[in-house]
């Protein structure tokens, strides 16, 4: 059975709180044994700070935007898709974390990185554009067995 999943939340940092239930409920209803929750942790994690950048940065904190989520189920695997209609991104543009503090932000782009097995910008025949994340999910009972 194929599970895809959407919604959509206005461009208002309160409603992250909403993003990450949203991935939370639907790896839940993923087929087969419970799924790993520091998986789930790991992609709620990289889904809250991609949709925090696209409120930051590509609707400049306009709340009134509009975000799509899109979440597939694959084997072995979830995929989620972030489309708005703000600026778009060049990940080989932003600079890399600085671990001394010196500096507030910066960190999005490499913690979603760090949480997801695969990361993509891009924008579509409609102007739209995406952050598709793609992460690996484990179900417990593997884990269990060693």
């Amino acid at each position: 059975m194929e599970l895809r999943q959407q919604f959509q939340i206005r461009s208002d940092l309160r409603k992250l709180r909403e993003v990450r239930a949203f991935v939370r409920q639907f790896c839940a209803k993923m087929s087969g044994a419970p799924v790993n929750q520091d998986d789930v942790g790991a992609l709620e994690l990289a889904v809250t700070e991609a949709a925090s950048n696209i409120m930051r940065h590509a609707y400049h904190g306009n709340e009134d935007q509009s975000i799509q989520v899109e979440a597939e189920a694959l084997p072995g695997r979830v995929r989620l898709r972030l489309w708005h209609q703000g600026d778009s991104f060049d990940p080989s543009t932003a600079s890399l974390p600085v671990p001394d503090g010196s500096r507030e932000s910066g960190y999005g782009v490499f913690i979603i990185a760090q949480s997801v097995d695969d990361v993509s910008y891009y924008s579509d025949d409609l102007g739209r554009n995406c952050i598709e994340l793609t992460k690996t999910i484990k179900s417990q009972g593997r884990e269990r067995e060693h």
